[in-house]
């Protein structure tokens, strides 16, 4: 049985702030948003190298990794009454 690539499942991260104020702050951003950023910023670091540039063959598969995850928390920090979490729907 061959062993193909894992489907692409549209995903986002999440930032929830939760506070003394009286509703929680969700912020979502679609990942595909953070994947393009992640290959313009490759590419622009890839051009003014002249004329023998590095392969990006690796770096270009390790920028949809983040899609192989399953959904989790990333990062939650408590500091008094404020609570900070990121993750990946």
């Amino acid at each position: 049985m061959r062993r193909g690539l894992p489907p692409l499942r549209p995903r986002c991260l999440y930032l929830v702030v939760r506070g003394p104020f009286p509703f929680p702050l969700f912020l979502p951003l679609p990942l595909f948003a953070l994947e393009w950023a992640l290959l313009l910023l490759l590419f622009l670091r890839r051009a003014p190298l002249g004329p023998h540039p590095r392969p990006l063959g690796p770096l270009l598969w390790g920028v949809f990794t983040l899609r192989l995850l399953p959904p989790l928390p990333l990062v939650e920090v408590r500091a008094g009454e404020v609570e900070v979490r990121l993750g990946l729907l």
